[in-house]
């Protein structure tokens, strides 16, 4: 009756740290423009680099490419990206001097006249000039003002994405107005002239001319970067932004609609009546689920997710559950404190792939499709195959070695330089849901499960270094030898399945590119680490050393494939592996890597991979 307590309570826990972000949304300012009630603002439709998705996913891109961060403080409070895009457009001169922008580059930011990493649009624009000249080169100062100009970019895209104000105007409804006025004007005087036989009058003309002049420069620099365009007015099977709708000369009846709501959602929200704009963004998407043909459960559902936060969630449920394991080591009544460290690891787990679940139904696609999904996706398959071994075999290293593996994966992930929409359109090349999931989620499972066997492989060198006996040193080798035989297959699989795939789509089985080159460094790592076991080349602690290390082959194989892989990021990670298993593999430190009657050479391990007629050199001629 005690265990079950224990085990409800312990679900209740992990359930309530699960739900943490949620819980940061209800009965704040987030609860009006970024809660998940039905109808919510955060819900409209927004086409945004070809994906249409809900408004507070798109918000968010635009929020994290600017300022790195998914919500800011505003007033003195917490924020949301929803509520931050409308004050955007509501406020302008208000927000331009509020520091949100982010450069990690110190010295660029003390240029602009920011504090730490943040500086205001007026800080950056006066001196966009400046930036612009020094681009050239490859210094960091070049790159730090690219990313300035680029967050720039953003920002005044993320401005002019609900409503307009045009100059001479008063509020967005009232641009609205003015325009019509305008247009009427300058109808009514063609026509007269025509009729009359002369030359239209440029005094009537010249108003209508000066806005159509400014929408269209806005509509220009929206198509230069249509990827960072938020187009938010439906019209005919697609969106528009505010710019291009009002240049459309016969716009439907819902892009009109929206038109309207979001001007006068923005000018309440002007005026300082918050809960008037909140409601006119809710009637908005209530009118428009009845109108348009569109997946408003998918759109809620996105949204949903985005409140939610599951990887965040499952981030902090295997912290929970590391502390749990590492603290009942030191404990000799432990049982209560195991059976929490459980149920934390399998909701964690849960959590992470019910995150990648949502992906999947989001997308429509199966789980692999960038760099950020790769991490999260590897690192699920390590944690979720640590979490089954220790539930059959209760072998606590085994669970550290999956929680660990959980939140670092997820730590990466979350730090991963942001580039845009993580689930974003493809290219036509990989469109091909049957072989993202045959050959992509075959190699991932490879992949995987080598960083699950070289966290196991670490964690036994350092333990060995704390006085761990032979005996447990050679069972940490024997069950890493195993998962190795695992990752061997799926890993040769994948790469077969991918040789396969580049046959059909390019002609060609291989060809020598950064993603194929990753999958076979890997392929020959863990044939070079098996068989140097399998051949006594090497000691138990000179296997798990080589096992290790195969995480940075499988890291740098991870990275590589992506066309905008981030190599500083992979380098840290790969120096820090070294530094960490380095003071445990040194032959005159406790771990010895080579056995006495093994070979000392180097190179015997790239023999072993080259033992063809040519050795080494043959392997790629």
């Amino acid at each position: 009756m005690q265990c079950k307590i224990t085990l409800f309570t312990a679900f209740f826990v992990a359930l309530a740290i699960a739900l943490s972000p949620l819980f940061q949304r209800i009965g704040s300012s987030f609860s009006s423009f970024d809660g998940i009630g039905v109808p919510s603002p955060g819900a409209l439709p927004c086409l945004k680099a070809g994906r249409v998705m809900p408004v507070s996913s798109a918000a968010a891109d635009s929020l994290k490419l600017s300022s790195g961060r998914t919500s800011v403080n505003l007033g003195g409070s917490r924020t949301g990206p929803v509520k931050w895009l409308l004050a955007l457009n509501a406020c302008p001169a208000k927000m331009a001097g509020e520091p949100f922008l982010r450069s990690d580059n110190r010295d660029m930011v003390e240029f602009l006249g920011g504090r730490g990493r943040y500086f205001s649009y007026v800080d950056a624009v006066e001196k966009a000039g400046l930036l612009r000249g020094s681009l050239r080169g490859n210094s960091p100062q070049a790159h730090a003002a690219e990313a300035v100009l680029g967050a720039l970019a953003v920002y005044e895209q993320a401005g002019v994405a609900l409503a307009l104000r045009l100059e001479g105007t008063s509020g967005c409804l009232g641009t609205l107005d003015a325009w019509h006025e305008a247009m009427a004007e300058a109808s009514a005087e063609l026509e007269a002239a025509e009729r009359e036989k002369r030359h239209p009058s440029l005094d009537r003309l010249y108003r209508a001319n000066r806005y159509f002049q400014f929408l269209q420069a806005l509509v220009q620099v929206e198509e230069a970067d249509p990827n960072v365009a938020l187009r938010v007015i439906p019209h005919e099977g697609s969106y528009l932004t505010p710019a291009a709708a009002l240049l459309e000369k016969n716009l439907s009846p819902a892009g009109w609609t929206a038109l309207k709501a979001y001007a006068a959602a923005c000018d309440a929200y002007a005026a300082g009546d918050e809960f008037t704009a909140a409601e006119t963004l809710r009637q908005l998407s209530g009118e428009l689920e009845s109108i348009l043909p569109m997946d408003s459960f998918k759109l809620h559902f996105e949204h949903c997710i985005n409140a939610l936060e599951p990887f965040f969630g499952g981030f902090l449920l295997y912290g929970m559950s590391l502390v749990c394991f590492v603290v009942s080591l030191f404990l000799k009544r432990r049982k209560a404190l195991l059976h929490f460290a459980t149920v934390f690891l399998c909701m964690a787990v849960l959590w992470h792939l019910f995150g990648i679940t949502a992906r999947m139904y989001i997308q429509s696609r199966p789980p692999v499709t960038n760099l950020y999904s790769s991490v999260v996706f590897a690192d699920a398959v390590a944690s979720l195959f640590g979490g089954t071994l220790y539930i059959l075999r209760r072998q606590l290293p085994v669970a550290a070695v999956a929680c660990a593996s959980g939140l670092l994966s997820l730590l990466v992930a979350m730090n991963l330089p942001y580039s845009g929409d993580t689930m974003g359109m493809m290219r036509a090349v990989l469109n091909s849901n049957f072989w993202l999931t045959m050959h992509v989620m075959t190699i991932m499972i490879g992949y995987g499960s080598v960083f699950f066997a070289g966290f196991l492989a670490s964690y036994h060198l350092v333990a060995r270094f704390f006085g761990q006996g032979e005996k447990g040193l050679k069972a940490g080798a024997c069950g890493v030898y195993r998962i190795l035989l695992v990752a061997l297959f799926f890993c040769f699989l994948g790469t077969m399945l991918g040789g396969i795939w580049a046959d059909m789509s390019w002609g060609r089985f291989w060809g020598w590119d950064p993603k194929e080159n990753g999958a076979l460094m890997t392929l020959l790592w863990c044939s070079c680490s098996l068989h140097a076991r399998l051949l006594h080349v090497c000691s138990c602690q000179g296997f798990l050393v080589l096992a290790s290390l195969g995480n940075i082959v499988a890291a740098w194989g991870v990275v590589r494939c992506q066309p905008h892989g981030d190599w500083p990021a992979l380098l840290r990670f790969c120096g820090r592996r070294l530094v960490l298993v380095f003071p445990f593999c040194g032959p005159s430190g406790p771990c010895g890597g080579f056995s006495p009657d093994s070979p000392k050479e180097p190179l015997m391990i790239l023999r072993i991979i080259g033992q063809g007629r040519g050795g080494v050199r043959d392997i790629r001629h």
